[in-house]
C-alpha cells in the first residue's frame, strides 16, 4: 500500500504517489523504509553527505533508480540557495531546483524537514522541483524556478510535499525578520508566537502558498504531511538530529 494514500505503488519500494499530479505527470515520494542503511540512517537513505556508508547510499539509489523509468535520476548538490538549472542525469549541479521538458527524465530533491516544491506546467509540457527550506524561500528559490521553466506562472500547478508542520518548527526571530524583509509583512501571519519569548513557530507550507501565490501560480495543492510528526514514514532533522537520512521527492514527465 502506498504511505498515507495514493494512487499506487511503484516497484516493491513503499513509495507515495499522491492524487494530485496532472495528466502526464507523475510524483514519487520516497520513504525511509525499502533500503538497506543501518540505524540512524535505516533504511532508504537516499543522501550521500550525512554521515551514512557510501555502499549503503549507492544501492539505496540503484534500488530508487530501478523503481523509475528512465535512464537514471537527476541529483542536485543542494546548498540552501536560488539557482535553478535543467535537470541532466550525469550531472550534479550546485542548485536547489531543476526543470525538464524531456519525457520519463526523473528529477530529485532531497529533504527531511525542507519543503519539497513540485511544479507542473497545466499542458505537461515541462516539470520542475525545488528544495524549498526557509532560506531558499525567503531568498526566492520558487521564483528562480519559475522563472527557468519555459511556461507561465498562471499556467503551472504547484504541489507541496512532505516538510515540517509549523506545530514542530519553531524558529529565532532572525527567520521572521527575514520573510517580512523579502516578502513584506503580509508573512508575518505565517507566523505564530512560540510558548519560549522571542521565538516563532513558523509555517514553511503557508510561506510557500503565498510566495508562489504572488507569483501568479493559482492552483497549489499539497503541504499536508509533516516529517517531524511521521518517524514511521519519514528522516526529519528536527526530530533526530543532524545524524540522519534524507528522502527524495521525484517528478518527472510520463
Amino acid at each position: 500500500m502506498p504511505v498515507g494514500g495514493g494512487s499506487g505503488v511503484v516497484s516493491s519500494l513503499p513509495l507515495w504517489a499522491p492524487d494530485t499530479a496532472l495528466a502526464g505527470v507523475e510524483i514519487r515520494v520516497s520513504t525511509r523504509e525499502g533500503g538497506v542503511s543501518q540505524f540512524p540512517y535505516d533504511s532508504l537513505n537516499l543522501a550521500d553527505h550525512v554521515g551514512d556508508q557510501a555502499e549503503s547510499v549507492a544501492e539505496n539509489r540503484r534500488r530508487l533508480a530501478e523503481a523509475l523509468p528512465g535512464d537514471g535520476v537527476c541529483w542536485l548538490n543542494q546548498i540552501h540557495g536560488v539557482e535553478a538549472v535543467e535537470g541532466k542525469v550525469g550531472i550534479v549541479p550546485e542548485a536547489d531546483a531543476h526543470w525538464t521538458a524531456a519525457r520519463n527524465l526523473p528529477l530529485a530533491v532531497l529533504t527531511a524537514d525542507c519543503l519539497p516544491v513540485v511544479l507542473m506546467a497545466t499542458d505537461a509540457s515541462c516539470v520542475g522541483i525545488a528544495h524549498a527550506g526557509w532560506r531558499g524561500l525567503a531568498a526566492g528559490v520558487l521564483e528562480s524556478l519559475l522563472a527557468a521553466m519555459p511556461a507561465e506562472p498562471a499556467s503551472v500547478t504547484a504541489w507541496l510535499g512532505p516538510g515540517i508542520s509549523a506545530a514542530a518548527y519553531e524558529v529565532g526571530p532572525e527567520v521572521k525578520t527575514m520573510f517580512e524583509q523579502h516578502c513584506g509583512e503580509e508573512s508575518g501571519d505565517c507566523f505564530q508566537s512560540s510558548h519560549r519569548q522571542g521565538y516563532w513557530m513558523a509555517d514553511l507550507p503557508a510561506l510557500a502558498r503565498l510566495r508562489l501565490s504572488r507569483a501568479g501560480v493559482p492552483v497549489i495543492s499539497g503541504g499536508g504531511r509533516c516529517t517531524n510528526g511521521e518517524p514511521e514514514h519519514f528522516f526529519s532533522h528536527r526530530r533526530e538530529g543532524p545524524a540522519t537520512g534524507r528522502i527524495a521527492t521525484l517528478v518527472w514527465l510520463s
